[in-house]
């Protein structure tokens, strides 16, 4: 069994317009590698795919 930890991971994104922002994403993931894996794809949902995001921290919270 898999112990699943609280995690909050910090994602920066940059639209075509050189606008950038900065989202935060919280859940419960197995690591830090599965936390940031699911911000990235949720940020990828939520702006369409327009975006380039990166990862600026992941912090565990829980």
């Amino acid at each position: 069994m898999t112990t699943e930890t609280l995690w909050k991971v910090t994602v920066s994104s940059l639209f075509p317009n050189d606008h950038r922002v900065e989202s935060s994403y919280e859940g419960r993931h197995a690591d830090e590698e599965a936390a940031r894996d699911a911000a990235l794809s949720r940020e990828a949902i939520d702006n369409g795919g327009s975006t380039i995001a990166t990862v600026v921290k992941a912090e565990k919270i829980g």
